[in-house]
């Protein structure tokens, strides 16, 4: 009997010791599945036969880029619409904090349409299972938990185009970005906005046109989509200020863009269900080495500076309500970066209506002396095929991390700031 006794023992010692090793391989597993979707190019850069550095595609030779390139695209640039030349791909220098927050903080991160339960910091879901019924839901999420550091400030302008090329109507604003919660440094949240939950909050003034120009705008947005953003306008030719309701599917500056259009998608998540359509390596707008891109083809419209391969997570969002506009929408976003690369938007009765082209800068490009590279939209193209028109947005100059108050972030900020 003391014989059997001891030998369970030793049995069940060692099956823990077999179930701990299992354990730690596979966090060993997950880990290197982590790191290498941070690092998708450690092994070398993506080779596709027929496409490389240097490479000059137009209407004649189109189809040879046809394989990455969406048939949105594709039929534009053998239209002779724009063209294109490619380089060698960038290797984006994700932050080692916004990495260590992630492997530290993404077990548990329970996924929600309003909110995401246990989420800290870094990618919230930094490995997609394909199976999986709520991949789609999960990238969106992590889309929106990109590193984009503790606070913005940018200088910006926006062109409406049409086919001829001729500007008619130009605003440009600057605006800063302070998020209170999720920083990569749990202990630098803004205590009083995370007791709240409010994510962010964002001023935006009107620098031009003069018909505008001192219109401020301070918006607070909620971790939660259930709760409305909130927003307070103030009118300089009034001195007033007044709360606005946030309405995401209105056009701005009389562009052909809607708010929730900005940077890729800037709408609420929960209104919309996400599917999850794969990676795929894609030709892509590539950064760029200036404070403004190059603009080219019809109307000027199109990201002219060289574009590249990149590993792409392909998303695809329906509406759940009656979109005034929209049917649904196809993004494509950077894999390393979560950056959004294009997307496209179709109608009610399923038609191609507005491509939306975006780029960055190139890591090495600073002069503006921010500490590291951090994931940004330098410019969008939004094109509305059906309006022959596009809307251009560039942001000319964009400091991170500047220690920014939360006190320039309150409604008295915006009357202290009136003119």
């Amino acid at each position: 009997m003391r014989g059997l006794f001891c030998g369970l023992i030793i049995t069940f010692s060692v099956m823990g010791t077999w179930l701990f090793a299992r354990v730690g391989h596979a966090q060993e597993a997950t880990q290197k599945k982590i790191i290498d979707n941070f690092f998708p190019y450690s092994e070398g850069f993506p080779s596709l036969q027929n496409i490389h550095p240097g490479l000059q595609v137009g209407s004649a030779n189109a189809e040879v880029v046809s394989g990455v390139l969406p048939t949105e695209l594709s039929h534009y640039l053998a239209a002779g619409d724009f063209s294109i030349t490619v380089q060698q791909t960038t290797d984006f220098p994700t932050r080692q904090a916004f990495i260590d927050a992630t492997l530290a903080h993404h077990r548990g991160v329970i996924v929600g349409r309003d909110e995401l339960q246990n989420y800290v910091a870094g990618r919230p879901f930094p490995v997609l299972d394909p199976s999986d019924p709520q991949a789609g839901l999960k990238a969106i999420w992590n889309f929106r938990y990109r590193d984009s550091g503790d606070d913005t400030q940018i200088r910006a302008e926006m062109n409406l185009v049409n086919a001829a090329g001729t500007v008619e109507r130009s605003s440009k604003f600057g605006f800063s970005m302070l998020y209170g919660m999720h920083r990569t440094d749990p202990e630098k949240n803004v205590p009083q906005w995370e007791k709240k939950g409010i994510h962010s909050k964002t001023h935006n003034m009107v620098l031009s046109p003069a018909d505008m120009e001192g219109s401020q705008l301070l918006m607070v947005t909620h971790d939660k989509d259930s709760v409305p953003l909130d927003q307070w306008a103030y009118d300089p030719s009034t001195r007033r200020m007044r709360k606005i309701v946030y309405t995401p599917y209105i056009s701005p500056s009389r562009g052909v863009i809607l708010i929730e259009d900005r940077s890729g998608f800037r709408g609420y998540i929960n209104q919309y269900d996400w599917k999850y359509l794969g990676e795929k390596t894609i030709l892509v707008p590539g950064p760029i080495h200036a404070p403004r891109p190059t603009y080219g083809g019809k109307g000027g419209w199109y990201l002219a500076d060289p574009w590249e391969l990149r590993r792409a997570v392909i998303v695809e969002g329906t509406p759940t309500f009656s979109h005034p506009l929209y049917s649904r929408r196809l993004m494509y976003i950077d894999l390393q970066t979560y950056l959004p690369l294009y997307s496209f938007a179709y109608d009610h009765d399923g038609a191609h209506k507005r491509t939306f082209l975006n780029n960055t800068r190139h890591p090495d490009y600073n002069p503006w002396d921010n500490e590291g590279w951090f994931a940004h939209v330098a410019a969008q193209s939004s094109i509305d095929h059906q309006l022959d028109r596009a809307s251009l947005f560039r942001v000319t100059k964009i400091l991170f991390n500047r220690a920014l108050s939360p006190n320039q972030f309150t409604v008295m900020s915006l009357m202290l700031r009136g003119k």
